[in-house]
């Protein structure tokens, strides 16, 4: 762990430390101050140790770039918490007592937060980055002193990390792309089941048409063929009587043609 970073932690546990010790202990005396005296108190501690607290947050993030976005939401809690805090102390209440206490127990548990971070922090900065370190190895054999290896890795920190921002919100947009498109599939396949669910429906529907129209096709044909058979049978019919009244006829003709002859003879 370099210097620096240790020196940083040591700085903000005795922060944390006085603060929990001369203001912070439950005690009847403290709740007894104004809410405005108590925050003239403690306004130039906490701003102290807030800055103590984000510079060790830079210098644990150059060496941990991969632990950064968790060190920052850790960081922007706590600033949220003693935001919290000032704000309760500056309001003006009808029981300034009891603002006093509600403004003493946060800054409690937000002393407790900053303590849990800055344990975060040394434990992080045990195990700095393999690239980084091999970085700051060279840097310290070419003579550079921390502070300026650190100033040197900011500025490239702060461009990796914008990078990294951007890439992420462009993958995030890639992410809501293919999401949609998924989706249009999704909504494409179902209505293409449905095309040809609705299709085969069809064909058997013609299939069944075809089948009932063939049958009623041959149904009228056989009915039609019925018919003329009926037809040709009463032809056939009619055909043999007149057949027997034309020999009937050609009989009689020939009976009255011969008597005639019979009687002149």
């Amino acid at each position: 762990m370099s210097k620096p970073i240790s020196d940083s932690i040591v700085k903000c546990r005795e922060h944390v430390k006085d603060m929990l010790s001369e203001f912070l202990v439950p005690s009847r005396a403290l709740e007894k101050i104004g809410v405005k005296d108590l925050f003239g108190r403690t306004e130039a501690r906490v701003v102290e140790i807030m800055s103590e607290v984000k510079g060790l947050c830079e210098m644990v993030s150059l060496i941990r770039p991969d632990a950064a976005p968790a060190l920052s939401r850790g960081l922007q809690s706590i600033e949220k918490e003693l935001g919290s805090s000032i704000e309760i102390l500056k309001q003006d209440a009808m029981n300034p007592s009891e603002n006093t206490k509600l403004g003493l127990e946060q800054l409690r548990q937000t002393m407790t937060e900053v303590s849990e971070f800055v344990s975060r922090a040394e434990e992080l900065s045990m195990t700095p980055d393999q690239t980084i370190s091999l970085v700051l190895d060279a840097m310290e054999r070419g003579g550079m002193g921390m502070s300026g290896r650190l100033e040197s890795m900011g500025g490239e920190l702060k461009r990796v990390t914008g990078e990294r921002d951007y890439l992420k919100k462009r993958l995030e947009e890639v992410d809501y792309v293919v999401s949609n498109l998924r989706s249009e599939k999704a909504s494409l396949e179902e209505a293409l089941s449905q095309a040809v669910s609705q299709l085969q429906t069809a064909e058997e529907e013609v299939k069944k048409w075809k089948s009932e129209a063939l049958q009623a096709s041959l149904k009228s044909v056989e009915e039609s063929l019925s018919q003329l058979n009926a037809q040709l049978q009463s032809l056939r019919s009619e055909n043999e009587r007149l057949k027997l009244m034309v020999r009937l006829e050609r009989a009689k003709y020939f009976k009255v043609n011969q008597q005639p002859k019979e009687s002149s003879s």
